[in-house]
């Protein structure tokens, strides 16, 4: 190799070393693991909350077993308050296995999951939710010793429809989101692109 082919390829290489030692803060502290902080802490949040909504509604739907209708809301909190922390167990599980010292390829493959299990898990949230909060009104009037079930069946009736009111509203919502896996998750997919297109030179 003559002289000055070698100092080209010499300046290429260190051209190139340059650019990963710029990208390398990218990786760290501000990098696609701080975008996703935000995301940790609101699961922790719902973990939380999940855990006091568990406990409240199993002694509810305990001490109402002679009482279908309240029997059968507190069961349908206790439900939800389970599907809470096993959903939010596994977003920090999910956020756990993005490593910022593997390769970009492993890390694209590992935000996609995050991504894919958030959609997933918003749209049955979302849907569920639309009817949960009856089950939530009905807790909080029974908690007062009113069965507006047995007691007001009408009003009932009307916050069912309410609810799916709520349920059609929200589809046209979720069809016009332009990140449906959370604020959180979707800049740590644009940080992870960014890094990507900047090593690829």
């Amino acid at each position: 190799m003559e002289l000055d082919e070698l100092k080209a390829a010499w300046q290429v290489l260190d051209h190139r070393v340059s650019r990963l030692e710029a990208a390398a803060p990218a990786r760290g502290v501000g990098g696609v693991r701080a975008e996703l902080r935000p995301l940790v802490i609101g699961q922790t949040i719902q973990i939380v909350a999940g855990l006091a909504l568990a406990v409240g509604a199993g002694s509810f739907w305990i001490d109402h077993r002679d009482m279908p209708n309240l029997l059968v809301t507190g069961l349908l909190l206790h439900l939800y308050a389970i599907a809470m922390i096993v959903a939010a167990a596994r977003n920090l599980f999910l956020v756990g296995r993005v490593n910022e010292g593997a390769p970009v390829l492993e890390l694209q493959r590992r935000v996609a999951s995050l991504r894919a299990w958030r959609i997933r898990e918003g749209r049955w949230f979302g849907i569920v939710g639309c009817f949960m909060w009856i089950a939530l009104i009905v807790w909080a009037f029974a908690l007062l010793g009113v069965d507006i079930v047995a007691t007001r069946p009408g009003l009932v009736g009307f916050q069912l429809a309410t609810a799916v009111v709520c349920l059609g509203v929200y589809v046209v919502v979720s069809r016009l989101a332009r990140s449906p896996e959370g604020r959180a998750v979707h800049r740590a997919r644009e940080r992870l692109d960014e890094i990507a297109r900047f090593e690829a030179g």
